[in-house]
C-alpha cells in the first residue's frame, strides 16, 4: 500500500490559518517541511484522518462499533455487515477505515522523518510537533490493532512501492510500538492548560492512551494481567495531577459536543468536526445523523435531518436505574419524528434511540405543520445539513480515566480502594456510592465496573473493545438475544435485532478481515486462518 503525504489538510478549529496558502497540486515530501508554515500544514494534514468518514466520521465510531449490548443497526438490509457480523474482506468500509489508518501513520512518519531538519521554529515548538505526531501515530496504530489484531508495522515513510512488501507484526510488537510512541508523546507534549489552540494532544492524554493501551494488554488476546499495574501508574498521574476533574453535568459534557464548546478538563482528547462544507470544506462527520434520534422532516431544509441508522441496545436500556441515574434521560431517547411531522412519544424498549450525540429534543409532542409539535434544535448550526454534523466525538475522557482506574485497583488489589473511583462516576449520575457489601469480591466489583462502563461511556467506541478484551462479546450478545426474546413487544423488530447475536461466530469475529485488496497488494501478508 503505497501511501502519499495528504492533499486536504483540515482538522484545527482555525482552519482559514491553513487554507490561506498557495494551492499545490502535488507536494514531493523531500522538499516540504522547510519551514514553521509547512510543519504546521503537515501537522493539520495528520489530524485530518481523524475526521473522515472512513474514521471517526461514520465508520470507526458508529459502523464498525455497533454490534453489542449497547447499539445495534435497525435497517432490514445488510448495509453495516460488520455491525450484524457478515462482514467479508471484500467490504468497503473495512478497505476504507484501514487506507485511512495507514495514510494517516504514513504522515505522521513523514513529519516524524522531516521535522527535526525544519527551520524557523523554536525547540519547544518542535517539541510539541513531534509528540502530536507520536500521538497520533500511536492512535492510529492502536484502531488497527485492536480492530485488526496482527497489522503490518510501518514506522518510516513510504518511499517506494516495495515497502507494501510487509509481514503483519504480532499484537505485542504493535503494542510495543504504541506504547514508545505515547511515552515519547507524554514526555514532549504540553500540558493541555498550556494550549493555545484546543483539541490537540497534550500530556496527560498522552497519558490516557497508555493506560488504554496497558489495559487492554492485560485482555485478550495478551492476556499480560501484569499491566494492571501499569495502568494504575498511568491513571495515578493523571488523577495525582489534579487539572482535570468531571463535569458537574454528565448532560452538559455532550451538550458541548454538540455546541463545539470545549472543555478540556473533562474532555481530554476529541475529534473536531465543523459544519463548514458551506465553504467548501470537506468534513465528513455524521454523529447524532446516523447515531442520534431520528428526524424525517425536512421541508424548509432547516430542520435537524438524521437517518438514525442505529437503535439503542436493549441490554444498555435495561442497565440503568430508572428513578435514579440521570444518564439514561440523556442516553436513551424514547421519542421519534416521523416523515408527516408529527413528533410521538415511544413506549416500546426496542425502539429507542442513542441520544448521546442527538441534534434535537421535543418540546411538545404532535405535528409540526400544525403547531402542536414542535422542537428545539441542540446542534450549533443555522441550517442543519442534512447528511453532515458538526458535533464533534470524544477520543478520551476524564470519566473513562476514573473507571479505568477502578478496573486496574480492583484487578490488583481488590475492590477496597478502587470503590472510591467508581462512585466518583456514580455520583455525578446522581447516583449514591455503592454498597460495598454488593461488590465486595473482586468477581463482583468485575462485574459492576464493565456494566458501569457501559452506563457511563455508550456509543463513544468503547464497548466492542472491552467486551473482546473481556473474551465476553459472545456471550454478551447471547444473552441480550434473550432478552429480546423475553422483551414485552410483539414487534418483529425481534428478528431483526437479534441477527448479530445469532451471526457471530467468536473464533471469527473478535477481529476483522485484512481487506482484499491489502492481501492482494502486499505479498508478504496472509489473510487471518478464521477468515480464510
Amino acid at each position: 500500500m503505497l501511501i502519499m503525504l495528504p492533499l486536504v489538510l483540515i482538522g484545527f478549529s482555525g482552519c482559514d490559518d491553513y487554507l490561506s496558502v498557495e494551492p499545490k497540486s502535488n507536494w514531493v515530501v523531500e522538499n516540504f517541511y522547510q519551514n514553521k508554515s509547512d510543519v504546521e500544514l503537515g501537522l493539520a494534514g495528520m489530524y485530518s484522518y481523524l475526521g473522515m468518514d472512513a474514521t471517526y466520521g461514520q465508520s470507526l465510531s458508529a459502523v464498525l462499533a455497533a454490534g453489542t449490548d449497547e447499539m445495534l443497526y435497525n435497517r432490514t438490509n445488510t448495509n453495516w455487515a460488520e455491525a450484524l457480523y457478515i462482514g467479508t474482506a471484500a467490504s468497503t468500509t473495512v478497505k476504507d477505515a484501514w487506507l485511512n489508518l495507514y495514510k494517516g501513520i504514513d504522515a505522521a512518519n513523514n513529519f516524524i522523518d522531516r521535522v527535526p531538519g525544519a527551520t524557523g521554529i523554536t525547540e519547544e515548538e518542535r517539541a510539541q510537533y513531534l509528540g502530536e505526531a507520536h500521538f497520533l501515530r500511536a492512535l492510529y496504530y492502536m484502531d488497527l490493532v485492536r480492530f485488526w489484531g496482527p497489522v503490518p508495522l510501518r514506522v518510516e515513510p513510504t518511499r517506494n512501492v516495495d515497502a507494501n512488501n510487509i509481514p503483519a507484526s504480532s499484537v505485542e510488537e504493535v503494542y510495543n510500538q504504541i506504547i514508545a510512541d505515547l511515552t515519547f508523546a507524554a514526555e514532549n507534549l504540553k500540558h493541555a492548560s498550556e494550549l493555545d489552540t484546543p483539541g490537540r494532544a497534550s500530556k496527560m492524554a498522552a497519558h490516557g492512551l497508555l493506560a488504554r493501551a496497558y489495559i487492554t494488554m492485560a485482555g485478550e488476546p495478551l492476556n499480560k494481567t501484569e499491566m494492571y499495574g501499569k495502568v494504575v501508574e498511568q491513571c495515578n498521574i493523571i488523577i495525582n495531577d489534579g487539572w482535570h476533574r468531571l463535569n458537574d453535568s454528565y448532560k452538559q459534557v455532550f451538550l458541548n459536543y454538540i455546541q463545539n464548546e470545549y472543555d478540556p478538563k473533562e474532555s481530554m482528547f476529541e475529534i473536531e468536526f465543523g459544519m463548514l462544507r458551506d465553504q467548501g470544506i470537506r468534513e465528513d462527520g455524521r454523529i447524532g445523523q446516523i447515531n442520534g434520534v431520528q428526524f424525517y422532516y425536512w421541508p424548509t431544509r432547516t430542520e435537524p435531518f438524521a437517518y438514525a441508522l442505529a437503535q439503542t441496545a436493549i441490554g444498555l436500556v435495561r442497565s440503568y436505574d430508572d428513578e435514579n441515574d440521570q444518564r439514561k434521560e440523556w442516553n436513551v431517547a424514547d421519542w421519534i419524528c416521523k416523515s408527516d411531522g408529527s413528533i410521538d412519544p415511544i413506549d416500546n424498549e426496542l425502539l429507542f434511540w442513542p441520544g448521546k450525540f442527538r441534534r434535537w429534543e421535543p418540546i411538545t409532542f404532535g405535528n409540526i405543520k400544525d403547531g402542536s409539535g414542535s422542537y428545539r434544535l441542540l446542534e450549533d448550526a443555522a441550517s442543519p445539513d442534512k447528511n453532515f454534523t458538526g458535533i464533534n466525538f470524544p477520543v478520551l475522557r476524564y470519566a473513562d480515566v476514573l473507571l479505568m482506574m477502578a478496573e486496574a485497583e480492583n484487578e490488583v488489589n481488590g475492590p477496597g480502594n478502587a470503590i472510591a473511583y467508581l462512585d466518583q462516576v456514580r455520583n455525578r449520575a446522581g447516583l449514591d456510592d455503592i454498597d460495598a457489601g454488593l461488590v465486595g469480591s473482586k468477581e463482583a466489583f468485575r462485574a459492576e465496573v464493565r456494566a458501569e462502563r457501559l452506563r457511563e461511556l455508550c456509543y463513544e467506541g468503547h464497548r466492542k473493545h472491552d467486551l473482546i478484551r473481556w473474551g465476553i462479546l459472545g456471550e454478551t450478545l447471547a444473552l441480550q438475544n434473550q432478552m429480546i426474546d423475553n422483551a414485552s413487544s410483539s414487534d418483529r423488530s425481534k428478528d431483526n435485532f437479534k441477527r448479530a447475536g445469532l451471526n457471530f461466530n467468536p473464533s471469527k469475529h473478535t477481529v476483522l478481515p485484512y481487506p482484499l485488496q491489502e492481501v492482494t497488494m502486499n505479498e508478504a501478508l496472509d489473510q487471518h486462518a478464521s477468515w480464510e
